[in-house]
């Protein structure tokens, strides 16, 4: 498995995992405060301005909360304990009691909108991020591996979560709570509140440092996540498992995985500790500061200057001084270390997708089926670390394309591997776009069209169909959703598969399986082609896969095709001669070119190319 997915970094099949090597090392090199990554980063609370502005004015009411204690503490003790007034201490008692049951509300109020913001922000980006992958074209996914796009999805989402949900809002309680502080310090002693303060720089020059070594260790552990999430998605899925046991893999994929499960925790134990040393600093400076209080305090009380209370009231608010201010380096360090995720998370949503949605929306039923391509050039675009030089040459995928395929004809691509069948397969439902020419549908550029209007005229029979780990009736309904019972059964018994279907354990209602492995492979092919049916497309995708197949499952994928073809213009990959041999038109293709378009018989005897294909691929039938 190691050894595949090496390759398919190195081909570019899958190679995102290189490229996101490369992209991590380029996210670590910015050590800085990065101002717009922030700034795009904040836009995600414009939505919920009215709550940010109600979460304020708690915010604020919790700061005031927090500082009223310390002035009643003072005014019991001065005012009342000092002067033997009973009186004074319960009222300022009560008001004690009363002000810290207000601000425990407050405080539970200011964390449930401060938690329905930044969950709201989370849902969003997720949303956002899944939104955006909807609309990259299957040449996207081809090249990069989806336990990336999980990971970026799931864990780099999950490990803003507490930037978002804790340090946006706890800057500004903290940023109040402190100025709070001041203003109650220097309103009872400026003298004492200037000592107080003395020691705030201690708490603010050693964090940038600290920040940078956080934000260089995020990007690698979001690496490491990201590659223990590929491995788990590939080694944990049907074909993967199947693979790794028939090859005896099970003891390298645990070595590899044992690899990046210390490798994550071995960072992510530099991570907790790097910044111990910032906090014991912190930590020694919020000791000093009241020593420093109660040696100075204590003189001007004997001296008579003061009351206790006051010393008491201090001791009091440089908690709320000095604890704000180890939060807020916090928050410095913690900003820092998440400029990498929101770099990853906005690198993705600038990914532009390659195909973009037309304007004009073909009326139901109204396509003849015409297709039409002139001089198409297809390239395919490279991505990663193999991404080629911009001097480099470009390699043609197809090479000056033209072709005619009129409504309802039924047309075989034929050509060795290599030769551009599928790629031209492809531009058909615009799951990638010519880089040159154009592609017509009924005389109309399918790059005006809408891509839903497009592809609901399109059904695709793929060589591997796919199906979800679902019922065999919600698998049916991706192609037409509001389906009834008797029009899936209609289409199955069309397709040669209703009696297989009704045979198993819970009927239509038996789950398929991942990628619907329960099922045969003669089983996928013919509920893949009910599925076509069911959608009742004018235009029919296929790349025929029957050549692996026995002669009793050929024969019923090839009778369930006649009743899918009917009517129906056809674009088929032909790996069968019976195949070739009912199709309207034959299309030979080699090195991205069409070589010649005809009949069976005129080009078995005028074609070289398709003579050999013939001889070796098609004319040994079961």
């Amino acid at each position: 498995m190691q050894e595949m997915r090496e390759l398919r970094a190195g081909a570019g099949l899958g190679g995102h995992g290189g490229g996101n090597r490369w992209q991590m090392r380029e996210l670590a090199k910015g050590e800085h405060f990065d101002w717009p990554i922030i700034r795009r980063a904040l836009e995600a609370f414009v939505p919920y301005w009215k709550h940010a502005i109600l979460v304020s004015f708690v915010i604020l009411a919790t700061s005031v909360g927090g500082v009223v204690p310390a002035w009643l503490t003072q005014q019991i003790i001065d005012e009342g304990i000092d002067k033997r007034r009973m009186s004074v201490v319960i009222f300022f008692t009560l008001a004690l009691i009363l002000t810290a049951i207000a601000t425990g509300l407050i405080s539970v109020l200011q964390t449930w909108l401060s938690n329905l913001i930044a969950q709201n922000v989370m849902a969003d980006y997720r949303m956002t991020l899944f939104r955006h992958l909807q609309r990259q074209t299957v040449s996207f996914f081809a090249s990069r591996q989806a336990g990336d796009l999980v990971s970026r999805v799931t864990n780099d989402v999950t490990a803003i979560q507490n930037v978002v949900t804790t340090t946006i809002v706890g800057f500004l309680s903290n940023l109040l709570s402190i100025a709070a502080t001041l203003f109650m310090m220097f309103s009872m002693n400026w003298k004492l509140a200037v000592l107080a303060v003395i020691v705030v720089p201690g708490f603010v020059i050693p964090t940038q440092r600290v920040g940078r070594a956080r934000q260089e260790l995020q990007a690698k552990i979001q690496e490491w996540l990201s590659r223990m999430t590929v491995q788990l998605s590939e080694s944990l899925g049907v074909s993967g498992a199947l693979l790794i046991r028939i090859f005896n893999r099970q003891a390298a994929e645990e070595a590899q995985f044992a690899e990046s499960n210390a490798r994550l925790r071995d960072l992510q134990v530099r991570q907790a500790l790097i910044g111990r040393w910032l906090f014991m600093w912190l930590g020694m400076f919020s000791s000093i500061g009241p020593a420093l209080l109660w040696g100075y305090g204590g003189w001007l009380v004997i001296h008579h200057q003061i009351g206790l209370g006051v010393i008491v009231a201090f001791t009091t608010l440089l908690s709320r001084l000095y604890g704000p201010l180890n939060q807020l380096a916090q928050v410095h360090v913690s900003v820092l270390s998440s400029v990498a995720l929101f770099r990853r998370i906005f690198a993705l949503l600038d990914t532009e997708p390659e195909v973009r949605d037309g304007d004009v929306s073909i009326p139901p039923n109204s396509v003849q089926g015409q297709i039409r391509l002139e001089h198409v050039w297809f390239s395919y675009p490279s991505t990663g670390e193999a991404k080629a030089p911009q001097d480099a040459p470009v390699r043609w995928a197809l090479k000056d394309v033209s072709l005619t395929i009129e409504p309802g004809e039924t047309v075989a691509l034929v050509g060795p591997s290599g030769a551009g069948k599928t790629t031209l397969l492809n531009l058909i439902p615009r799951f990638s776009d010519a880089s040159r020419g154009q592609l017509y549908l009924d005389g109309m550029d399918v790059k005006s069209l809408t891509l839903t209007s497009l592809r609901s005229q399109m059904g695709l029979v793929p060589q591997d169909p796919f199906f979800f780990h679902d019922t065999v009736v919600n698998n049916l309904r991706l192609a037409k959703p509001d389906a009834t019972q008797a029009e899936m059964e209609a289409a199955c018994r069309a397709a040669q598969i209703h009696d297989t279907i009704a045979a198993l354990p819970q009927g239509y209602e038996t789950v398929v399986g991942e990628r619907g492995y329960r099922l045969s492979g003669g089983e996928r092919q013919r509920l893949a082609i009910a599925r076509v049916l069911l959608q009742n497309p004018k235009i029919v995708l296929l790349d025929e896969a029957t050549s692996s197949l026995d002669t009793v499952v050929e024969r019923q994928i090839q009778e369930a095709l006649a009743v899918l073809l009917q009517g129906r213009t056809a674009v088929m990959i032909a790996h069968r001669l019976s195949t070739i041999l009912k199709s309207d038109k034959i299309v030979v293709m080699e090195k991205g070119r069409v070589i010649a378009v005809g009949t069976h018989h005129s080009l078995v005897h005028h074609n070289p190319l398709y003579t050999r294909l013939y001889e070796t691929q098609f004319q040994v039938e079961p």
